[in-house]
């Protein structure tokens, strides 16, 4: 735990969101997107600190440093192997040799990583409308699954986080779901079995004419119905 929260307090997010993204991306700091009512802001937010993060890694016994391997998705080069080589760079300040290891396609990245043949990959995992549908997934122990990607693949399991998501899932009082997934939040940000870096960015172009265009999540795959054209 003390080497991925040294992880979190080297990698520098508004650097990423405002300088490799071009400020077309938002800094993300927890698994459910910052635009979900269940969203919990007291979460600790990990701003860059390579002091405290070296003073981690010598607590967990890598004061002389150590090596890891990042993957990344090939493809989308911004969002991905730009980052995992600003990790390289960033992460060797605190000690950590990071070898950044190419996938000649996706197939073989999807192999890696749903294999757990991985230390650190980039990864995109989507929320979707409701965190049942896009956080559990990542975090539930149940789910650990071998040879599926987008499942747990980094293996977290904590029996705590298990009950509270189930619990979160048959919640029909917002208020109390809100609850339950505040303490998963704040569980799951002290574990850090994922780095959230950044939301991603969505984009609508559409006519200035228009009324009610759905910018949401879903985009335009979203109704069409309330669509109109204004004066």
């Amino acid at each position: 735990m003390r080497v991925r929260q040294a992880i979190a307090y080297a990698v520098d997010r508004d650097f990423i969101t405002k300088a490799l993204h071009r400020g077309v991306s938002a800094p993300q700091r927890g698994p459910i997107i910052e635009g979900s009512p269940f969203f919990d802001a007291s979460i600790p937010a990990y701003d860059t600190d390579l002091d405290k993060a070296k003073a981690l890694m010598a607590e967990a016994g890598f004061a002389d440093g150590m090596e890891l391997t990042i993957d990344y998705i090939p493809g989308p080069k911004e969002q991905q192997q730009s980052i995992a080589e600003y990790m390289k760079s960033q992460l060797k300040k605190i000690g950590i040799d990071v070898t950044v290891r190419a996938a000649p396609d996706f197939p073989t990245w999807a192999g890696r990583v749903g294999g757990h043949d991985f230390e650190l990959s980039m990864d995109v995992v989507f929320n979707w409308g409701d965190p049942v549908i896009g956080v559990h997934r990542t975090y539930l122990s149940d789910n650990i699954r071998q040879g599926v990607i987008w499942s747990n693949t980094q293996q977290y399991a904590n029996d705590k986080v298990d009950s509270l998501l189930n619990a979160a899932a048959i919640e029909s009082d917002p208020e109390k779901r809100k609850a339950l997934y505040s303490e998963f939040q704040q569980i799951v940000a002290t574990d850090l079995p994922v780095y959230w870096i950044n939301a991603l960015p969505y984009h609508t172009a559409y006519d200035a004419k228009l009324q009610n265009v759905p910018t949401g999540i879903w985009g335009t795959m979203h109704p069409m119905d309330m669509v109109s054209w204004g004066e």
